[in-house]
């Protein structure tokens, strides 16, 4: 549950620093456009987090899709920008996708790690 938690606010953190990047005008309003990268930093720190306990492939595909969507949702309300056809499609394709990510696996047993992937761990464990 906790993972799920910190993905959710590196996805909150994240929109909210996309949006401050827009509100920064290519970095001539240069605070907001700090404040951005800010927290795109911290959005990724968090993610880091979520993905202890989340598969990658689920975690990320919820990170980058829901935010996808939610991000240009608020180009269209706040940016002003044309809804199409097209983007509804988009949109209901990134929901689709998540959903169908997060359906459970009926593998018997999950894959072995690599060795490459146990070095690495083994490295890092270790500090």
């Amino acid at each position: 549950m906790r993972a799920w938690l910190q993905l959710v606010f590196a996805i909150g953190v994240e929109i909210v620093g996309t949006s401050l990047l827009k509100f920064s005008d290519g970095f001539t309003h240069r605070w907001i456009g700090i404040a951005g990268m800010f927290l795109y930093g911290l959005a990724i720190f968090s993610f880091s987090l979520a993905l202890r306990q989340l598969p990658l492939s689920v975690g990320y595909a919820v990170w980058a899709g829901v935010g996808t969507a939610i991000t240009g949702l608020i180009g269209v309300w706040t940016f002003g920008e044309i809804l199409t056809g097209f983007k509804v499609v988009g949109f209901v394709a990134i929901i689709i996708g998540v959903i169908l990510l997060n359906q459970p696996v009926k593998a018997s047993s999950p894959r072995p790690v690599s060795p490459w992937v146990q070095h690495l761990r083994s490295r890092t464990s270790s500090h």
